[in-house]
């Protein structure tokens, strides 16, 4: 029965929305509160979605969903009424209680509504303080790159 429980902690991902995931393996390790989907994981939730080699979901002891991890080529949409951000990074890492994102190797994000995008070896974003950080590596330097508002506007030219 706490298969029962893990897929219903699975539908509560990010928001009352059913979470959908599909892979060509499953694994549940009941006694490491543990789901493991592997090879072509796909996981979607509205018009947001995460594609990955691993999938895996991590409970706490009530089978409610603590973690989420994204491992392996990792692609991803994320769509909200004010938010909608693409992605990609090798291993990306969501903890629920704390809404924070930690995106790992080659991290890349393009905030499409706010016309941003970040890049470094290691991103993290806190949604609830609203902050946002990047590490680089010794390959190359951290890059932010935002749209700039002219400061007055243009005159015209009189004839």
């Amino acid at each position: 029965m706490k298969i029962v429980g893990m897929i219903i902690a699975l539908i509560g991902f990010l928001s009352a929305e059913s979470l959908e995931v599909t892979a060509d393996r499953f694994t549940h390790v009941e006694s490491e509160h543990r789901a493991v989907f592997e090879g072509h994981a796909h996981a979607t939730q509205g018009k947001s979605r995460i594609d990955a080699r691993k999938f895996i979901v991590l409970f706490d002891a009530n089978n409610t969903a603590r973690e989420y991890r994204a491992i392996g080529k990792v692609r991803f949409e994320i769509v909200r009424p004010n938010q909608h951000v693409k992605g990609s990074c090798d291993q990306l890492t969501y903890r629920v209680a704390e809404e924070t994102y930690l995106l790992q190797g080659h991290a890349k994000i393009d905030d499409l509504l706010n016309k941003r995008k970040m890049q470094g070896e290691e991103v993290f974003l806190d949604n609830k303080q609203g902050r946002a950080s990047a590490k680089s590596n010794h390959k190359g330097p951290v890059k932010f790159i935002f749209q700039m508002k002219d400061a007055a506007p243009k005159k015209k030219k009189k004839k």
